[in-house]
């Protein structure tokens, strides 16, 4: 078993980001599309406690540029309503896979960027690995 920690991060903001979460995997070899995968459950599970933060929180890193582009559109931007229940795992964990393969997010493992969802990633303990999620530069 390797134990790997996963941060998010999204430029410009602190306080109410995604919280690190250590990833637990049966080898040190995986794919970013299992490392995603398990990151988001994760995810969900710290934040489980308090289902709207966890809505707004997961909306907020995986919401993608077409969804910012059609409400900016109707003249307002807004998370979606917020559901009374806690996130769907495989919803969620499906729109973080999209997401990636749209360059809303990226991964860094060990500083090197992985860049498709089935390539194979070498982790080493202790080693960062980052989700970072990708925002338009403003007027540009």
């Amino acid at each position: 078993m390797v134990d790997i920690e996963v941060r998010s991060r999204m430029p410009g903001r602190s306080g109410d980001d995604l919280p690190a979460v250590l990833v637990q995997l049966a080898d040190d070899r995986t794919t970013a599309r299992e490392l995603i995968r398990r990151t988001v459950e994760e995810q969900i599970r710290e934040l489980r406690a308090d289902a709207a933060r966890c809505r707004r929180i997961l909306d907020r890193q995986y919401l993608s540029d077409g969804d910012l582009r059609t409400q900016a559109g109707t003249g307002a931007i807004q998370m979606p309503p917020q559901a009374p229940a806690g996130p769907d795992v495989t919803a969620e964990v499906a729109r973080a896979h999209r997401a990636f393969a749209r360059g809303t997010f990226v991964v860094f493992v060990g500083g090197r960027q992985v860049i498709d969802l089935d390539e194979e990633v070498a982790l080493r303990l202790g080693e960062p690995v980052v989700f970072l999620r990708l925002v338009a530069l403003a007027g540009g």
